[in-house]
């Protein structure tokens, strides 16, 4: 299974080299090079098809990487769609099991998670910025990379068992704090 053929390729500490070197560079690579080419695109291109396709393209890589190898190697999460006979669509969230997930390197998922959270405030801080340089054509490019970016986001919160009981305990300390703050 899934499970079992997974489970070779994990470290149990902290210390030591990563268990997947290769799939943590790029990880971080398709990220940082879709926010540096955004960045210096007019460098070397005055063409706005080039500079929206070259951005595009990396975070396509970057979305699909994330998607289909890094969550499944440095995290052990996996989420896909499927459509049955009836062409009903049904999302699929699954990770490891707890001796899996027990496997799974923490500095490969603190490298992860903190990729896939970065990222969509990252591009919407740039789509906000486009829209108060009334840049509507650049707004589109950072539109489409927030929507990839935050799309893994959502579906690797959803599953993470740990992210969505970290995101609710977030939210109740908010919640709480408020009340407090607003009762003093």
């Amino acid at each position: 299974t899934w499970h079992s053929e997974m489970a070779a390729t994990e470290a149990t500490t902290d210390v030591g080299p990563l268990p997947n070197p290769g799939t943590t560079f790029f990880h971080v690579f398709f990220k940082v090079t879709s926010l540096l080419y955004y960045f210096t695109c007019t460098w070397w291109s005055s063409h706005f098809a080039v500079q929206f396709v070259g951005t595009i393209i990396l975070c396509a890589f970057d979305f699909w990487w994330t998607k289909n190898v890094s969550g499944r190697l440095m995290v052990g999460l996996r989420y896909w769609n499927e459509v049955d006979d009836d062409n009903k669509s049904e999302w699929r969230f699954e990770c490891r099991d707890e001796a899996g997930m027990a496997r799974v390197h923490p500095t490969e998922s603190r490298i992860f998670w903190y990729g896939l959270y970065l990222m969509p405030p990252a591009w919407f801080f740039l789509l906000f910025r486009d829209l108060m340089m009334f840049s509507m054509s650049y707004m589109l490019i950072c539109g489409l990379a927030l929507s990839m970016c935050s799309f893994n986001a959502y579906g690797y919160t959803k599953c993470s068992k740990d992210a969505q009981a970290q995101i609710s305990t977030f939210a109740t300390r908010t919640l709480l704090a408020s009340v407090v703050h607003a009762l003093v």
